[in-house]
């Protein structure tokens, strides 16, 4: 079969694939069974038939899903899938009425733990012939009749101290058993934990779920009751019938009798000793320890290595205040995050003969200071175009070593500095034959990052909010990067700003500052002459200067109902020179103004990214979608600068073209030439794509060291320009415009190989382009030649089609 063949195949399967990703209650395709008992019927397959009056779509999918996983081990089949179609069963267990028997009873009991009291199941079995008599299969059908679901019809708490029921009342409407909802056994599980941390928080320290008591009312008034008005033994017939259509139960909460005093008792914290270099032995009450004794807490310790604001802040526990389960676990959280201890604890020490605890808080220091060093290798073939350090045609090999020194507690204050050096180089594996020189590119970068374990100036007044983290940092780098034959750069970059998290599934990120001053120079005639000759370059790559303010945010979540179904979001604003702008001096050109004038870049840039991903066993359905704007606001600039821009391409993005080789809109791709240098960058202030991954597993590798795995692929997008870059104010091929997006849109599609080594993902794509912005037939649709020559050869016509219509990456870990 050719190779064009085989990818219209795949690709054909995977635009199919959804109607594959339902539950099915047959297999589709050819199934195999391996290793069977030959004369003997051996489970096959089970059907589950379920009827569900009153649930939705969703929750039928749901409770399937739940009657499947009750299955008896000697009555489930394991099946293995293969390219889809394709189905192994291997040992199939032989078949035991005695095993349906128990399936059917494990679903009567799973049904009753979400509501469904009174589930009729039934259940009956055909066999199947095959293999000239020798294979027996069996196939179990089984009726589910879930009937009506109980609701709850009231909720009462029924404690006989008064305390403990002003507790309940009062925080009543945040019940997990609320009128009108199904009885489940998770909701009563999670109402009595509720309750145990409610009155744990309110001081009683050794109140457990055991001591209350879950009671459950089903009786219907018209059973029991007997009246001489036949209107109200009407009424009350009404009712019954009523609660037959719709079963509802009363419950309650009460206490177990006899309960010790103990439990019924409210403590509150006495002392409160802090250990902030404990060693493993050490005791708090040892008197060679150093002791510095503070308002709420006393400091004891070998070595002062931290200061009392930083214990201060994470200390949650007060002394006086009534035992509260929350600041507990809060203060050792707290102490974890700031990431200068390892395993902080707490021990309670009860106060004999009183309802008083002192608190033992143990803190263990980790390595104050952690050296990390790493060497990256990235490989990119048939490159025309490139990023900081790409320069000609030919097969990119790129180098980077980077070291890094880590001070977790610098100041005494736990704020992690770390400092790092990259160095880097970018080798022309042809240069010998595509000309050019060997090095591309080099860079050096120093890097300084301040990590600190609270907000500082001007946020510090919010400290005390109740927040999962709050963390301040300022970031430093300064790089120098040559581009051979192009120019050199310079860049200083310094942040100042903070991240925080109010819910564990969201993230912010604020840079209150940001300076980023990028300078080029040395630039060559070459260089010069490339940017004269493409105008979209021209206002591009120049030194800039972008003084302000972003802001990220920053959201994954996980679908309540099926937590394989996860979607991440991720927004980010940015802008430059709205404030900082009033430092140009008014009236006056880049020429004849201040540093401000000639350099700052005015612009506000906007982008998000929704990925939503469906995960099975073993396999995965992604999608991707991205938008990003970036608006020039003066008039001398006509796009964003070069290192705010966005691209497409390479490993992560439009995979069927190269690294930033894709655009600018239908802007034309440079000629491709076997020797010389050719400058080809090609970035814009608009990006739109969109991208489709299916993800499978294949194969175990090397005694399940690595799994093998592949994946088929669509991307769809492009960039474009949002001002016009002509000089000369003709038509602008670069600029968005809406009734060109779908003419100028790429579309790319392939395959790649995913090897997984637990610790990180090796991936292979292939991409080819079926639809290309440049070409203006067809509106760039287009059906690559696919053939061996093409993929593999090394005549010019081959180099010229892989340069035109193929790409292959390499990259680590998933592309989104």
């Amino acid at each position: 079969m050719k190779l064009f063949r085989f990818l219209f195949f795949i690709i054909s399967i995977f635009l199919f694939l959804p109607g594959c990703l339902t539950t099915r209650t047959s297999y589709s395709g050819i199934t195999t069974v391996r290793k069977y008992q030959k004369n003997i019927p051996f489970v096959f397959k089970n059907n589950i038939d379920l009827v569900s009056e009153g649930a939705n779509n969703d929750e039928i999918v749901v409770i399937k899903s739940r009657l499947n996983n009750q299955l008896n081990d000697s009555a489930r089949v394991k099946i293995k899938d293969v390219a889809f179609l394709l189905h192994y069963i291997t040992k199939p267990p032989a078949f035991d009425t005695n095993a349906i028997r128990q399936s059917a009873s494990n679903m009567r009991t799973s049904l009753t733990y979400i509501g469904y009291f009174n589930p009729v199941i039934t259940y009956n079995f055909d066999t199947v012939i095959k293999k000239n008599g020798l294979q027996k299969r069996v196939i179990t059908n089984y009726e589910v009749q879930t009937g009506k679901r109980t609701l709850i019809d009231t909720l009462a708490y029924l404690f006989d101290q008064p305390d403990f029921q002003k507790l309940s009342d009062s925080a009543k409407k945040e019940t997990f058993l609320p009128e009108n909802s199904p009885i489940t056994k998770t909701a009563v599980s999670q109402e009595t934990n509720r309750l145990t941390e409610l009155f744990r928080n309110n001081g009683y320290y050794k109140f457990r779920a055991d001591a209350l008591r879950f009671t459950g009312d089903t009786s219907i008034a018209a059973l029991t009751t007997v009246s001489d008005d036949p209107f109200e033994q009407l009424r009350l017939l009404a009712e019954a019938s009523e609660k037959r259509d719709k079963p509802t139960i009363r419950v309650g909460y009460q206490l177990n009798n006899p309960l010790d005093t103990l439990d019924l008792k409210k403590y509150y914290i006495n002392n409160i000793y802090v250990m902030p270099d404990y060693r493993p032995g050490d005791l708090y009450t040892d008197t060679t320890l150093q002791e510095q004794v503070l308002r709420n807490y006393t400091s004891r310790f070998h070595e002062k290595l931290f200061r009392n604001r930083l214990l201060r802040s994470n200390l949650s526990i007060k002394k006086g205040n009534e035992f509260r389960q929350d600041d507990y676990y809060k203060t050792i959280n707290d102490f974890y995050k700031v990431g200068v201890w390892e395993s902080p604890a707490i021990d309670i020490i009860e106060k004999n003969d009183s309802n008083l605890l002192d608190m033992v808080v143990r803190l263990t220091p980790l390595k104050r200071y952690g050296f990390e060093g790493n060497i990256e290798v990235s490989y990119s073939a048939n490159n025309s175009t490139g990023n900081l350090t790409t320069t000609s045609t030919g097969n990119l090999l790129g180098l980077s070593t980077n070291f890094s020194v880590v001070d977790r507690n610098f100041a005494h204050s736990a704020i992690r500095m770390t400092n790092s050096i990259k160095l880097g180089v970018e080798l022309n594996t042809n240069y010998k034959r595509g000309g050019g020189k060997s090095i591309n590119s080099n860079e050096i970068t120093y890097s300084n990052n301040l990590l600190f374990p609270q907000f500082i100036f001007p946020l510090n007044g919010y400290n005390k909010r109740k927040l999962l983290t709050k963390q301040s940092f300022i970031n430093t780098n300064l790089s120098l990067i040559n581009r051979i034959d192009f120019f050199n750069q310079q860049i200083l970059n310094t942040s100042y700003g903070y991240t925080f998290t109010g819910n564990v599934n969201h993230l912010w990120s604020l840079k209150i500052f940001n300076f980023d001053f990028h300078r080029l120079y040395n630039r060559s005639a070459r260089f010069d002459s490339t940017l004269d000759e493409n105008p979209f370059l021209r206002y591009s790559f120049n030194t800039a200067l972008v003084m302000g303010s972003s802001v990220n945010y920053n959201l994954v979540h996980a679908s309540p109902r099926n937590p394989k179904v996860v979607t991440k979001f991720i927004a980010n604003l940015e802008e430059s020179g709205l404030i900082w702008g009033l430092l140009k001096r008014g009236n006056r050109s880049e020429e004849n103004g201040n540093f401000f004038n000639k350099y700052l870049k005015e612009f506000i840039k906007s982008d998000v990214e929704f990925i939503h991903t469906i995960n099975h066993p073993k396999s995965a359905l992604v999608f991707r979608a991205f938008v990003g704007v970036g608006i020039p606001l003066t008039k001398t600039d006509s796009t964003l600068p070069f290192f705010k821009q966005y691209f497409g391409g390479g490993p992560n993005s439009m995979r069927g073209w190269p690294v930033r080789g894709i655009g600018v809109g239908g802007q034309q791709l440079a000629p491709y030439q076997i020797a010389g240098i050719r400058f080809n960058d090609r970035t814009g202030d608009i990006q739109i794509e969109q991208n489709t991954e299916y993800r499978f597993n294949v194969a175990p590798l090397f005694s399940n060291a690595i799994l093998f795995k592949m994946a088929v692929f669509a991307d769809i997008g492009n960039i474009w320009n949002f001002k016009n870059t002509r000089p000369d104010g003709l038509t602008d091929s670069t600029q968005f415009q809406l009734k060109n997006v779908y003419k100028q849109l790429g579309v790319s599609s392939g395959v790649g190989f995913r090897f997984d080594f637990t610790y990180f993902l090796l991936r292979f794509d292939f991409g080819l382009r079926f639809k290309r912005p440049d070409l203006l037939k067809n509106d760039g649709w287009q059906i690559p030649k696919v053939n061996f020559q093409n993929l593999f050869g090394s005549a010019t016509e081959n180099r010229i089609w892989r340069y035109n219509n193929f790409n292959a990456t390499i990259g680590i870990d998933y592309p989104f």
